[in-house]
C-alpha cells in the first residue's frame, strides 16, 4: 500500500500554532516531495522508481563521497560500485536540464 506524502515527508505534526507558518511548512514539504519525485522518475532507472523517500535518501543521498578539486575541476569521489549508478544520474540530469 503506497504511503501519503505526511508519511513519505515524515511530518507528523506542524510546527507550531501559527496558521500562516504552518501553511508554509506545508507547502514547503510537498514541493520537496515533489521535487524528489520528480527526480526518482526522471533521473534514475526504472528499478528506483517503486523506493519511498527514505530509501532514496539511505542509498543515493547517504553514499560517501569526497570533493576532489583538482586544477579548475571539481570532481566527487564515490566507491566503484556506485560510479556507473552516479554517472547515469549526472547524465539524465544533463539532458533533463537541456530540454
Amino acid at each position: 500500500m503506497a504511503l501519503g506524502w505526511r508519511a513519505c515527508l515524515q511530518q507528523a505534526g506542524m510546527p507550531c500554532g501559527d496558521f500562516g507558518a504552518n501553511a508554509v511548512f506545508f507547502r514547503i514539504g510537498i514541493l520537496a516531495y515533489n521535487i524528489g519525485r520528480s527526480f526518482t522518475l526522471r533521473a534514475l532507472d526504472e528499478s528506483w522508481h517503486r523506493h519511498q523517500v527514505q530509501t532514496l535518501r539511505w542509498k543515493l543521498y547517504g553514499t560517501a563521497g569526497k570533493i576532489v578539486f583538482h586544477g579548475r575541476h571539481v570532481y566527487l569521489k564515490v566507491s566503484r560500485s556506485l560510479q556507473s549508478l552516479f554517472a547515469r544520474v549526472r547524465l539524465s540530469s544533463w539532458e533533463f536540464a537541456q530540454g
